[in-house]
C-alpha cells in the first residue's frame, strides 16, 4: 500500500473532496430519517444562508489553488481563507438583499467581481511575502 507521500497531490485532493461530500450528504440524509421518524420538518437554510456557504466555499476553493500555485505556504493559505471569508461576509451582510434573493444576474455578476479581487489579492500578498523571505 502506498504511504502518504508516495501518493500524487490531485489524488489527494480529490479524496478529500470526496470525503467532505460523502460528510455533508451523510449528514443531509441523517437530519431528513431524524426529522421523518420524529414527526417533524426537515430544518432548510435561508435563501441567504445557502448563498453566503455556497459561494464562500467556491471562492475558498479557487484562493487555495491560486495562492498555492503562487507558492503560499499552508499557514498562508489557512490566513488567506479566513480573512477571504470575513471580507465577503462583510459584503454579503452589505448587500443583503442581493444575496437574500433567488439566483440571479446581478448576484452573479456581484460573484465573480469578489472573486477576481479577492485572488489577487491574495496573489498579490504571496509574492510580497514570498520577496520579503529571500
Amino acid at each position: 500500500m502506498e504511504s502518504n507521500s508516495d501518493m500524487k497531490q490531485g489524488t489527494r485532493d480529490n479524496l478529500i473532496y470526496l470525503a467532505v461530500g460523502l460528510t455533508v450528504g451523510g449528514l443531509v440524509v441523517l437530519d431528513f430519517f431524524y426529522a421523518d421518524s420524529h414527526g417533524r420538518e426537515m430544518w432548510w437554510p435561508s435563501n441567504f444562508e445557502a448563498h453566503l456557504v455556497g459561494y464562500m466555499l467556491v471562492l475558498g476553493y479557487f484562493i487555495a489553488t491560486e495562492a498555492r500555485k503562487a507558492g503560499a505556504t499552508v499557514a498562508q493559505i489557512v490566513i488567506f481563507e479566513v480573512a477571504g471569508s470575513v471580507l465577503y461576509a462583510g459584503v454579503a451582510f452589505g448587500f443583503r438583499r442581493t444575496y437574500a434573493g433567488p439566483l440571479s444576474l446581478p448576484l452573479f455578476g456581484l460573484a465573480v467581481l469578489e472573486y477576481f479581487a479577492m485572488v489577487r489579492l491574495v496573489i498579490y500578498a504571496v509574492r510580497q511575502l514570498r520577496s520579503d523571505r529571500g
